[in-house]
C-alpha cells in the first residue's frame, strides 16, 4: 500500500497505521484471496495522565488470532446496535474505545501491565458477547435439531472455542443451556390445557428421542414429565 509518496509492503499478520487527510491506497493489484480488517479511530489530546504507548506505523502482530477476535468483537457489537436500531450510547462508545485501545496495545509496546489488564477484560467481554449470541440462537431455534457443532458453524466459531467461551461466561455447557430451554418449554406445555402426550411434547420441544427427553426432564426437575403433569393438575384443581 502507499500513503502519499511512501510505500509499504504489508505481509500476513501485520498492521499498518494510516493517517487521516493523506492520500492512500493499493500500490499494486490485490490478490484474489486477500482479506483484512480495518477500523477508523481518532486520538484525543493527552491530559495529565498519560500511558507510554508506542505504536509503529508498520508492525508484526505477536498474537494475530487475538487481534482478529478483537475485530470480531467490534463488528459484532456494531451489528447488535444496528439490529436494535438504537443510537450508540456512552456505555457502548466506551466499549468501542476500549476495543480499539486494546488493538493498539497489541501492536504497540512499553505497556505490558496495561496490556495484560486490558486483554483480560477484553477476553471476558468477548466471552459474554459470544454467550449472549449462543443463548439468543438457542431461544429462537431450540425446537429444531441443533447442537453445539451446528451452532458453532452457524455463528462462525470452532466448536471447542465456542464451548469454552460459553462455559467461562455462563458456568455451564451449551448442551445444558439447550436442555434447560427445552425443558422450560416442556413444563409450559405440560401445564397447559392441551392434551399432547409425552412423546408429542418431546418432539415439540426439540427432542428427537422421548426416552432421552424423560431422562433430561427428570434430571433437571426431579420429576418425570408424567409426574410433573399429574402434580400440576392436582394443584390446579385444589386452587380453583
Amino acid at each position: 500500500m502507499f500513503e502519499e509518496s511512501e510505500q509499504f509492503a504489508v505481509q500476513a499478520n501485520q498492521t499498518l497505521i494510516l493517517c487521516p487527510g493523506l492520500k492512500h491506497g493499493g500500490a499494486a493489484p490485490y490478490q484474489p484471496d486477500l482479506n483484512f480488517y480495518w477500523v477508523h479511530f481518532r486520538l484525543r489530546e493527552a491530559g495529565t495522565a498519560t500511558v507510554g504507548l508506542s505504536v509503529p506505523k508498520l508492525a508484526s502482530v505477536a498474537d494475530p488470532e487475538f487481534l482478529v477476535e478483537l475485530f470480531c468483537q467490534y463488528i459484532s457489537d456494531q451489528e447488535e446496535e444496528l439490529r436494535a436500531e438504537t443510537a450508540i450510547g456512552s456505555a457502548r462508545e466506551l466499549g468501542f474505545s476500549h476495543l480499539v485501545t486494546l488493538m493498539l496495545c497489541e501492536i504497540g509496546s512499553d505497556v505490558p501491565h496495561a496490556t495484560e489488564a486490558l486483554r483480560s477484560r477484553a477476553v471476558t467481554m468477548r466471552q459474554r458477547s459470544i454467550a449472549n449470541r449462543v443463548q439468543k440462537y438457542i431461544d429462537s431455534r431450540f425446537r429444531e435439531s441443533i447442537g453445539t457443532t451446528s451452532i458453532a458453524a452457524e455463528l462462525g466459531y470452532s466448536t471447542d472455542y465456542l464451548e469454552r467461551s460459553f462455559h467461562h461466561a455462563r458456568g455451564h455447557s451449551i448442551v445444558e443451556a439447550l436442555h434447560d430451554r427445552r425443558v422450560s418449554e416442556a413444563r409450559m406445555l405440560l401445564r397447559g390445557s392441551g392434551r399432547k402426550n409425552i412423546s408429542e411434547i418431546a418432539f415439540a420441544c426439540g427432542f428427537s428421542d422421548p426416552r432421552y427427553f424423560r431422562r433430561v426432564f427428570k434430571r433437571i426437575t426431579g420429576l418425570t414429565p408424567g409426574q410433573f403433569r399429574s402434580l400440576y393438575s392436582r394443584t390446579h384443581i385444589n386452587t380453583h
